[in-house]
């Protein structure tokens, strides 16, 4: 397994848990208004501190592979990946027209706009993945 399939399963498995656990917390309704802003700043700094952690740890179990440039099927799985990510982005940002016409707050929309952003990234990463599994 490459360096940069290492990464972006430890993305995957990073950013999955810290925000699932955020939206589990704001939809069983435990926190309300800026409250869940403590709640974010957590998750956050989690999310930090375990990428950082882990991607060390991968550096350090191949130094080789994590210095090394990027060849052209890397760049290409990377640009074919963000690309996904920036469709899922852009039709989940047009479809935040639905919650806006249901009478949601302003920190509802922004917490409907992270949730497209964190669904943007788990599907560059899944993608990545997955490209890198099937060799493309």
């Amino acid at each position: 397994m490459s360096f940069r399939e290492k990464s972006a399963w430890i993305t995957l498995v990073t950013v999955f848990p810290c925000f699932a656990a955020y939206f589990w917390v704001l939809a069983t309704g435990h926190v309300h208004g800026f409250e869940s802003l403590f709640l974010l700043l957590i998750c956050v700094i989690g999310l930090v501190v375990l990428q950082a952690a882990l991607h060390i740890v991968a550096a350090a179990l191949s130094p080789k592979e994590a210095k090394a440039p990027k060849d052209e099927r890397e760049t290409q799985i990377q640009w074919r990946a963000q690309s996904l990510g920036y469709y899922v982005l852009t039709v989940l940002t047009v479809a935040l027209i639905v919650p806006i016409h249901f009478g949601h707050t302003a920190l509802d929309m922004l917490n409907f706009a992270l949730l497209n952003v964190v669904l943007a990234t788990l599907t560059v990463s899944v993608a990545q993945i997955v490209m890198f599994r099937r060799g493309s």
